[in-house]
């Protein structure tokens, strides 16, 4: 009878051993409820015990951000131009108690966030324009600024409200219906082509600036070489003057009748006829050399 009566405090023992131990880890909260009522927080890992069975249970909430993609919304800007959004957040629970409260499940959360961002979406967009949104000037384009406002926005309200906090939030599509889409494509081709004409014209003056750059140049290298080549010339006019002249001095009637042969070679081609002077020393020669080859046929 001893025995039995310690075997069965030994199960009942070991049943509530394990239906009143439980651990959390790193990435989880856990909120203990009673009958439904939140009473103990956990928000560090470990080992710890509860009241077994039905009376107390286990809520596991995460620790790590959580993302999710908004539902597309169309807005109207400042301008009264529409435009569809989407938008992606990063959130987690700061506050578990008010998280589980309010909200309970990841996805109520993602629910009344999306309504959250969208609510301020609306409400921000409407002091912005188009140029705003989207514009071939990059400096122009706001949308960091929106999305800051938003975040800090929603952000104290989901803090207040769920517990939660939202770690980043971001513009992720912008789509705009036909008759914004073609305005705006029309604008942006508009800026290309005056950006375009902007490139070209100054294109055409680097040319421009080139091509005298290179004219001067070209001018100032002929010039240089044309005073390089009349030097030479001269050098080589005064070299020949100067070899005619040591040749003249050697022999004069030599250097004469030389030239004369020259000046035949010019002059007397095939079919010539020349009227020569008796005094000249061409028709000199020209006799003289007539009366050598009769001599000559003589002999």
């Amino acid at each position: 009878m001893r025995k039995l009566l310690i075997t069965f405090t030994l199960i009942i023992l070991m049943i509530f051993i394990f239906t009143a131990a439980y651990t959390v880890n790193e990435q989880e909260y856990a909120v203990i409820t009673q009958f439904g009522k939140p009473v103990k927080i956990i928000k560090e890992a470990g080992l710890y015990f509860k009241l077994p069975g039905f009376l107390q249970n286990i809520n596991r909430l995460d620790k790590f951000v959580k993302n999710f993609t908004t539902q597309p919304i169309q807005l109207l800007l400042g301008d009264k131009n529409p435009v569809i959004l989407t938008c992606y957040v990063c959130w987690q629970i700061e506050q578990p108690l008010s998280f589980f409260e309010s909200l309970t499940t990841n996805q109520i959360a993602a629910q009344k966030l999306g309504d959250m961002v969208n609510s301020q979406l609306g409400s921000v967009l409407g002091d912005y324009t188009i140029n705003d949104i989207i514009n071939t000037q990059t400096e122009k384009v706001k949308l960091e600024e929106i999305e800051n406002i938003i975040v800090e926005n929603a952000n104290k309200k989901a803090r207040e409200g769920y517990g939660i906090k939202i770690a980043s939030l971001g513009i992720r599509r912008i789509l705009y219906p036909s008759i914004v889409a073609e305005s705006v494509y029309a604008r942006m081709r508009a800026e290309r082509e005056k950006e375009a004409k902007k490139f070209r014209a100054e294109g055409k003056e680097e040319a421009s600036k080139i091509h005298a750059s290179t004219d001067k140049k070209v001018a100032e290298i002929l010039s240089d070489a044309y005073k390089q080549a009349e030097i030479t010339k001269g050098e080589g006019d005064k070299k020949a003057m100067e070899i005619y002249a040591n040749a003249y001095s050697k022999n004069p009637d030599f250097f004469e009748y030389s030239k004369s042969l020259e000046t035949y070679c010019e002059i007397l081609k095939d079919k010539s006829t020349v009227i020569l002077s008796t005094d000249s020393d061409l028709f000199k020669f020209l006799t003289q050399f007539e009366k050598n080859t009769e001599s000559g046929d003589e002999q």
